[in-house]
């Protein structure tokens, strides 16, 4: 054949498929649709894409649903997206701990959360808190500081695992009040705070959801909140600069990514319609009886956000040597 005609057939092959590409967001989904939670069932993140999914499947009449796949931190779960067809079918749950901080902390990481997705719009932020056992003799964050100094090495402090936002968390504030403390990983959320109840360990920095059943229970005191403003969930705790260390804020978030090469128009259509799933009375309640809020942001903004997360906790992890292999 010519070479000419190749050429004709190729100029009639793409006038045939840019028509397609233009229409396929009036189109989606034409068939269920996966979100992806990095996690195990039952956790906040799980709960948050469970009621998006719900949300979506109403929104869209098609199936929207989720399937966990955890393990690694996060990081299991969210490769798999990053390999995925970007096609608008396959979503991920996005979280901190494997889409910012994850370069720091895994030596050998097989996907890159600031090339291999493309972010729609967070969900969720949910503020942490700083409690202690019941035990410890300290009520607000300055007898915490006396109690650490003048006994040094009694202090350990509990988290999910090395790396995860709690872990950071903690090192940022006791890099800023200049005390220390032994870092105590555990295998999980659940065991981490049952750690802090029993007193086997001492304290925590942990998401003010999960803390809030053993706050109200006596079983740990909370002593500041590592936000910007206090959390509605726990009014009467100051947060960390009103307890006179500033700049040790700490949020777990969530959001929705999916695989880079995703089409604009779809990104487009999923932004706008969480954007309305989320202004809705009945979601915003649901996300207040969780500690969290929903904070409105375009997928730019989003992965600025990202980004900036992805620095402030890889320093902090580089500072503290904070690395799995």
């Amino acid at each position: 054949m010519p070479a000419i005609n190749v050429r004709y057939l190729l100029i009639a092959l793409l006038a045939f498929a840019v028509p397609v590409l233009a229409q396929a967001p009036a189109n989606y989904p034409s068939r269920p649709v996966r979100i992806v939670v990095p996690y195990p069932p039952g956790g906040n993140a799980d709960i948050i894409a469970r009621l998006m999914a719900d949300q979506f499947t109403k929104m869209w009449s098609n199936s929207v649903i989720v399937e966990n796949r955890a393990g690694a931190g996060g990081t299991v779960g969210t490769e798999h997206v990053a390999n995925s067809a970007p096609d608008g079918y396959s979503l991920l749950l996005a979280t901190i701990a494997p889409n910012a901080t994850a370069p720091a902390i895994y030596s050998n990481l097989r996907y890159d959360p600031a090339k291999d997705f493309a972010y729609i719009s967070p969900l969720t932020f949910t503020p942490s808190v700083l409690v202690v056992t019941a035990s410890l003799p300290v009520k607000n964050v300055v007898e915490l500081i006396a109690y650490a100094r003048t006994n040094q090495g009694k202090l350990n402090y509990a988290s999910p695992g090395v790396g995860i936002t709690n872990h950071l968390a903690m090192e940022l504030l006791l890099n800023a009040a200049g005390i220390q403390a032994l870092h105590v990983p555990y295998k999980g959320s659940p065991q981490a705070s049952a750690a802090v109840v029993s007193g086997e360990v001492q304290m925590s920095i942990d998401p003010v959801s999960s803390s809030a059943p053993f706050i109200k229970a006596g079983t740990v005191r909370p002593l500041a909140v590592a936000a910007s403003a206090r959390s509605r969930m726990l009014p009467d705790v100051p947060t960390m600069t009103e307890s006179g260390i500033p700049g040790v804020v700490a949020y777990t978030w969530t959001g929705l990514a999916a695989p880079a090469g995703t089409p604009p128009p779809i990104i487009a259509r999923i932004g706008r319609d969480t954007a309305e799933i989320l202004k809705r009375p009945e979601m915003r309640e649901r996300m207040n009886l969780m500690g969290s809020e929903a904070i409105e942001m375009d997928s730019d903004k989003f992965q600025a956000f990202i980004a900036t997360e992805a620095k402030k906790w890889g320093d902090v992890a580089r500072r503290v040597g904070a690395k799995i292999n």
